[in-house]
């Protein structure tokens, strides 16, 4: 298949390497010159999550383009960039994506689907997430963080026949994926989770495993928690994972020695998706006369950290 992914970050690389070891053609829209060049030039370097020695990257081939009109069709597209790129990327591709080359969102946040929306008919989204972990190195080389499920589901909640076939798709490449029914309430559970691990791993600069060293940050993080499954109760959402205590550790345990996607923008001085996962909940809140008063200091400390950041690199 000529599959497009739409930002080479840690998990669009990370995608990349899998697809592409099935012999599917992987073509990255991304706009930093620098990725594109070193993708160009040499593929994607892709290290294990145990692997500590630089020869230990191994290349995989792929392609890299800075603007989505260099691509004129393709099968599939895989949206997987910052939450705060969502509207910018999909109007950029809105010519690749069909019912038949639909586009599957693959990020931790809520409110994509609906920025997707405005763009491309409903039929060709489809929803995705994945509890897979990455880290960046360089401008085209990616660290496996830790293994996890990749969850797709029709926004119509149908198992369909196309839905069944991208997993199974996935599925082949080594990537554990399942088909659901209940997609939102499975997105809700992850943004709920990974809210409390990305804020404070970040504002702590800790692997996501060190959370679970110590009884205050393992009390934080618990508190976090609370606050989204009031919120997501509120709305009457569907939260399928009954225990988000133990989806919550189970992260953190799994993905370990991994750095989280918002700790590794804070050391880049780049802008975080705080605003699509702490920041959304708290938008959701005060929708629905819910007080988060945990996740708004969480939203402010990491605004705090980003300006810092930002002004000294």
């Amino acid at each position: 298949m000529d599959i497009v992914i739409l930002g080479a970050g840690a998990i669009g690389r990370l995608l990349g390497v899998y697809l592409s070891r099935c012999d599917h053609r992987i073509t990255f829209v991304e706009p930093r010159a620098e990725v594109v060049e070193a993708i160009n030039a040499n593929g994607i370097g892709f290290m294990e999550h145990d692997a500590t020695d630089p020869d230990a990257v191994v290349r995989v081939q792929a392609r890299a383009v800075a603007h989505a009109d260099e691509v004129r069709e393709c099968d599939l597209v895989l949206l997987a960039v910052k939450s705060f790129d969502t509207l910018t990327a999909i109007r950029a591709a809105s010519h690749l994506v069909t019912e038949k080359s639909p586009v599957i969102t693959l990020q931790t946040g809520l409110g994509n689907i609906e920025q997707m929306e405005r763009v491309v008919d409903r039929r060709a989204i489809i929803g995705g997430f994945t509890f897979m972990a990455a880290t960046a190195l360089g401008p085209g080389t990616v660290r496996h963080g830790g293994t996890g499920k990749t969850y797709l589901g029709e926004l119509d909640s149908r198992v369909t026949d196309r839905l069944l076939g991208l997993s199974e798709l996935f599925n082949n490449c080594g990537l554990a994926c399942t088909p659901v029914h209940r997609f939102m309430g499975r997105l809700w559970c992850k943004v709920i989770v990974y809210s409390a691990i990305n804020s404070l791993s970040s504002i702590l600069r800790v692997k996501n495993g060190r959370l679970l060293d110590s009884m205050e940050s393992i009390t934080l993080m618990k508190r976090l928690v609370d606050e989204g499954r009031a919120v997501a109760e509120a709305h009457a959402v569907d939260l399928v994972f009954p225990d988000l205590y133990e989806l919550l550790f189970s992260a953190c345990r799994t993905t370990a020695e991994n750095i989280s996607s918002m700790l590794q923008d804070i050391l880049a001085g780049q802008r975080t998706e705080i605003d699509a996962q702490c920041g959304a909940l708290v938008d959701f809140g005060a929708r629905a006369g819910i007080s988060v008063p945990t996740h708004q200091t969480m939203v402010e400390l990491v605004r705090l950290i980003e300006r810092k950041e930002a002004s000294t690199t």
